[in-house]
């Protein structure tokens, strides 16, 4: 095994002089940093917010080696790390004194190519107009949407863009993700679901973008757009998880406490 950390951070100056910190920290205890990804690496620390978080694992490609990370942005719900606990943390990792939790990640597939999320997929206009959509869920057909969009979020996606849209708060340990719309319009013509629907991990959500709206309407992963002349998108739970380091078991709840109430 090695002693290598990757440390991924955004451009502030904060984080950045929260970096050289955490640097000579590690190295006092023996470990090497990398600024860039190194498949060797033991950790991936994020020093930043929840954007620099999901930039993270993106730029790992999703990167089995555990994540944490220090907090330097404004909500952080990914971030557990204080910037007056790095010392701290860094003691007990190398004390092993610490848990590790899966997080789900979502796979689409628009035109055989494979596009992952580990907060959420959504489907929108790109035009601030109506976008009407056909949902099948398993194969099924389920409504004709009409509407600003929809969200497929996952449990820790779920206090996100997900929230903001009335979605419900799914805690991190269940097997699920959730379908959401965002201001759906009711009419004869399109009969919405008016409330988020939770999935179980093994079922599947095609999404049919009408010929007429299929110019204007982008799929969105983790904030990553896509323009695309295709109007298919089939989104489900991917075998692929991402490890995140814990320090404390009911950091969720303190999370849902102290950043969102």
């Amino acid at each position: 095994m090695t002693n290598i950390i990757n440390i991924f951070k955004n451009k502030s100056k904060y984080s950045n002089a929260i970096f050289h910190k955490t640097k000579k920290i590690f190295q006092k205890y023996g470990y090497s940093v990398s600024t860039s990804y190194d498949d060797r690496a033991v950790l991936n620390l994020v020093i930043g917010g929840d954007g620099t978080f999901l930039s993270a694992v993106h730029q790992s490609e999703f990167s089995e080696i555990p994540f944490i990370g220090i907090n330097t942005g404004h909500l952080g719900f990914y971030q557990e790390i204080e910037v007056d606990m790095i010392e701290d943390f860094v003691k007990r990792y190398t004390k092993n004194d610490f848990l590790i939790e899966e997080l789900t990640v979502l796979e689409s597939k628009v035109n055989n190519r494979s596009f992952k999320a580990i907060n959420e997929v959504v489907v929108k206009s790109n035009k601030n107009q109506i976008v009407r959509l056909k949902v099948f869920i398993d194969g099924n057909f389920i409504e004709s949407y009409a509407g600003d969009g929809l969200i497929i979020s996952t449990p820790h996606g779920s206090t996100a863009y997900n929230l903001s849209s009335n979605g419900a708060i799914l805690h991190q340990s269940l097997n699920g993700f959730q379908l959401t719309p965002v201001a759906p319009v009711y009419s004869n013509l399109n009969n919405s679901l008016k409330c988020p629907v939770v999935l179980p991990n093994d079922a599947s959500i095609d999404i049919v973008v009408s010929k007429r709206d299929n110019y204007h309407t982008i799929f969105i992963f983790d904030g990553r757009e896509l323009n695309t002349k295709d109007y298919k998108i089939r989104i489900k739970v991917s075998s692929k998880k991402i490890n995140k380091l814990i320090l404390n078991k009911n950091h969720y709840w303190t999370n849902i406490k102290n950043k969102l109430m």
